[in-house]
């Protein structure tokens, strides 16, 4: 299978995986689906980044998942319910809390349950609400950055639900200027930066969370360098739960499309991460995040420095930025696979961006690498 962003779609291709849209787990588009114009367009609206197609070059490549489709499903369903609750009442009830801590708990042990955890995002954002898509990837992220952390059980259950929670003082931000298609103003911004403290103030009042739950919430805006609000915190000063949610958090936020602007892929906003070690970001977190999320996903097309294009096969844990990549050649054909991390005879080569754009998917070779069934 091959990963297509949505604008490079083309009509004949095969989807390989189902496509989910609903909160609820409805699928928009099954397995199999032969994909026609209507149904493209559906999932331009939808604003899904992607989706997986059948491809004769890459049958070997595995998907791993980090979340059963239950999970997923599951944990978006109870964080819409508890911030419309929260958003309607003011308040958390005890139910609402203890559905969600065992949400939490449920979504820990699923991740503990794999071999192997590497985050492939494009998994978790087959979901049009941003929102409560947003509050499942940046727990799962930073549970799969405490797993490496070396976090006992307990601990990853309270990260996870800080996790979900880290934006529930969000329901009091005006929703003009949450979703303000433009930059926002000094005062619009102001109000924004209240949030973090507005959520902790109110789950502390329920005094149903733990205090290493709230930290975490309360500072996952704070950066390294002091510069980072509502505390201007610096270095371990801040909470050890904010400095893990704001990496996750920042990574979500950069790759999701929003009113203002386009997301970037996975390894565009790494290499941005990586440049702000030690100044909004703590050494060892990112370090562990690194370790933890597949830059380029498996499935993904990537351009290579000597201008060639290739197919990510599988990622190296040692290296995310290294994987293994089937080169084509120009009609589409395979040509040869590449171990960027082990094999000395390529440390020269090195992946310069996704392999996507009008040259490629025009071209013949989008029509070899994928099944594309004929319609004339």
């Amino acid at each position: 299978m091959i990963f297509v962003p949505v604008d490079f779609l083309k009509e004949g291709m095969i989807l390989a995986q189902d496509v989910n849209f609903e909160i609820g787990g409805m699928s928009l588009l099954t397995k199999g689906q032969v994909l026609k114009a209507n149904y493209i367009e559906k999932l331009q609206a939808m604003n899904i980044v992607g989706v997986y197609v059948e491809s004769k070059m890459s049958a070997d490549i595995e998907i791993n998942q980090i979340l059963s489709e239950k999970i997923k499903k599951d944990v978006l369903v109870s964080v819409k319910n508890i911030f419309n609750d929260f958003s309607r009442s003011n308040k958390l009830t005890v139910g609402a809390v203890g559905t969600i801590k065992n949400i939490a708990e449920k979504l820990v042990s699923d991740i503990l349950s794999k071999e192997k955890i590497l985050i492939n995002l494009i998994e978790l954002k087959g979901h049009d609400d941003y929102t409560y898509q947003h509050s499942l990837s940046v727990a799962v992220l930073a549970v799969a950055i405490g797993v490496k952390l070396g976090l006992n059980e307990e601990n990853l259950n309270n990260l996870a639900l800080s996790g979900l929670l880290h934006d529930i003082g969000k329901v009091s931000v005006p929703k003009e200027i949450l979703n303000k298609p433009s930059k926002l103003t000094a005062e619009e911004f102001e109000v924004v930066k209240k949030h973090p403290e507005d959520g902790f103030l109110k789950l502390k009042k329920s005094n149903m969370c733990s205090v290493v739950t709230l930290m975490g919430i309360e500072s996952h805006h704070e950066k390294v360098n002091g510069k980072g609000y509502p505390k201007k915190l610096k270095g371990n000063q801040i909470p050890f739960f904010g400095r893990i949610l704001a990496v996750a958090d920042v990574y979500d936020a950069l790759t999701s499309d929003r009113p203002y602007r386009k997301g970037s892929f996975p390894g565009e906003v790494i290499e941005y991460m990586m440049g702000n070690t030690e100044v909004h970001f703590d050494q060892e977190i990112l370090t562990a995040f690194l370790k933890s999320v597949a830059a380029y996903p498996a499935g993904m097309l990537v351009s290579l420095s000597d201008g060639r294009i290739a197919l990510v096969i599988r990622n190296n844990e040692e290296n995310t930025m290294r994987p293994v990549v089937r080169v084509f050649n120009e009609d589409g054909s395979q040509h040869s696979d590449i171990d960027l991390f082990h094999d000395k005879r390529y440390h020269n080569l090195t992946i310069t961006g996704m392999g996507y754009g009008k040259e490629i998917t025009n071209s013949s070779m989008m029509n070899n690498v994928c099944e594309i069934n004929d319609f004339t």
